[in-house]
């Protein structure tokens, strides 16, 4: 209640502020002193079902929508504004742009990755096009490679082959836009997993395989590296080879020919190349 001037009516001192419907009232006989009050509370919505209570910020900021998502989205009323909107984006060259950030959300989502690898893919895109990346038709590569250097730089084992097979693109596409990013950005491949530490993270995922596991056999690639054995050959025989030793180490089940299948190698390559270290052994491997 607010105590203030008397109700012209009926002389009570006292009235009623109503937040919701914006009206001041007389709590003796009801007259309204104002309406359309403005309201001055704090404005709260929910934008992540996932967190807990409301937010009295916007929208989070997001690589993945060509202006970060500040803009204002019209209703179909404002059909002039929408026109003017849609020719400055064409105007500014930002259609291509928009083209490739949305292949790189609905590609990330087909391989189920997490929501920090794509925004850093977009942002990928984003400094490649800033620095003079010319898109053009090749958009839809350009998304994929964006995406598989975002998941080396976060070590999640996706190779070429899967963004291909995904996204309907050859892996020489993607794999000719992969080197014009990394030209364009200037990036460290250094900082990225090698290919048969890759092959080795996703063996062990499909085998449900122990973290240790994947531990012992990244420290027996090394070891072949620093002795050079498995000199030319493929990543996929190198990572069986290692991740067979490391399961017979750790005594961890499992054949020879699930590991082959996995990978899609022979078999019989694997047998030759194991009895090829047995006999040649010097590490402390058992039951080869």
């Amino acid at each position: 209640m607010i105590e203030s001037e008397r109700c012209p009516l009926c002389g009570c001192e006292l009235k009623i502020e109503d937040k919701e419907i914006g009206e001041i009232t007389c709590y003796g006989c009801g007259y309204v002193f104002a309406s359309r009050l403005v309201d001055r509370k704090t404005e709260r919505r929910y934008y992540n079902p996932l967190k807990e209570g409301e937010e009295r910020v916007g929208a989070p900021l997001t690589y993945l929508i060509h202006d970060l998502g500040l803009s204002t989205i019209t209703g179909e009323e404002d059909e002039e504004l929408s026109k003017l909107i849609k020719r400055e984006i064409v105007e500014s060259g930002d259609k291509v742009l928009i083209k490739t950030l949305s292949i790189v959300f609905n590609l990330s989502t087909k391989l189920a990755l997490p929501d920090v690898v794509k925004e850093n893919a977009a942002l990928i895109v984003r400094r490649a096009w800033k620095n003079g990346l010319k898109i053009g038709r090749s958009w839809k590569g350009i998304a994929a490679a964006s995406i598989y250097l975002s998941c080396q730089i976060f070590s999640i084992p996706k190779t070429i082959k899967d963004l291909s097979y995904q996204s309907g693109i050859s892996k020489k596409t993607i794999w000719n836009c992969y080197r014009r990013i990394i030209e364009k950005i200037k990036h460290r491949k250094t900082e990225t997993m090698s290919k048969t530490q890759l092959i080795v993270s996703k063996l062990v995922n499909n085998l449900r395989l122990k973290g240790e596991v994947e531990e012992q056999a990244l420290k027996i690639i090394e070891d072949f590296r620093k002795e050079l054995k498995m000199y030319g050959r493929k990543p996929e025989v190198v990572a069986a080879v290692a991740v067979y030793l490391a399961c017979r180490k750790l005594n961890q089940k499992i054949s020879q020919r699930r590991i082959a299948q996995t990978l899609s190698i022979s078999r019989s390559t694997l047998i030759k190349i194991l009895k090829e270290i047995s006999e040649n052994k010097k590490d402390d491997v058992v039951g080869i």
